[in-house]
């Protein structure tokens, strides 16, 4: 709910900006070295190729996904809340010679601002800005076209716990516990799988491939 009243005020179609231009810059050459190519190429064989699929990026940041699944034949949907990622994901674009959609806004608002579905949607290291694990779950199930595929890569609540404030503890053990969730807390490990299964589905994988980290792979019935 908090985050939702948050989301009335602060608005990207009015200029605001969660992300720093610094930051942005900083951030997006960091990822863009690091891009995973051999997990696009896995993604790509699980779905039976990207030619031609319709790709969303869901929270796509600096593009360097976004690029990464242009540049293997998908039609991709950059869809992010920061006009600094914005233009570094144009940039890149244009650099690989690449066509992708950009869409600015929420996350949570995606379903409603892109009014269609796609055969893979993918979220990666950002499912905490949902405004609630329950619901964002929901947009991504809901963005899946019938027959498609999720792929959701999340930090989950043992992350840097240790360096946590009190007051952010705090904040981690309320979403744990109760899932209410007051800005931007990550998710206890398991939760998104827990929650995907409340829904028709064909096919899940789950892999921990660091005790902070979830990966799931889901096909929607």
């Amino acid at each position: 709910m908090i985050n939702r009243l948050f989301a009335l005020f602060y608005r990207p179609e009015k200029g605001w900006d969660p992300i720093p231009v610094e930051y942005a810059q900083r951030y997006a050459e960091h990822e863009w070295q690091k891009v995973d190519e051999p997990l696009v190429d896995r993604i790509a064989e699980w779905i039976g190729g990207l030619e031609g699929k319709q790709v969303l990026d869901l929270g796509a940041g600096g593009g360097q996904y976004a690029v990464a699944f242009a540049k293997r034949g998908a039609r991709v949907t950059w869809y992010d809340i920061s006009r600094n990622y914005l233009r570094i994901a144009q940039q890149k674009a244009s650099q690989w010679n690449v066509d992708i959609e950009f869409v600015l806004g929420y996350m949570d608002e995606a379903p409603k601002i892109l009014n269609r579905q796609f055969d893979l949607v993918f979220n990666r290291i950002c499912f905490c800005y949902g405004w609630n694990d329950a619901s964002f779950t929901d947009t991504i199930y809901r963005l899946i076209r019938s027959g498609g595929y999720a792929y959701i890569i999340a930090n989950n609540s043992s992350f840097r716990r240790t360096e946590l404030s009190m007051m952010r503890r705090l904040v981690v053990f309320l979403n744990d516990k109760t899932g209410f969730k007051i800005g931007h807390p990550h998710p206890p490990r398991g939760r998104i799988p827990a929650l995907l299964l409340r829904y028709p589905i064909k096919q899940m994988w789950i892999e921990y491939p660091q005790p902070d980290l979830d990966h799931i792979f889901v096909q929607k019935a």
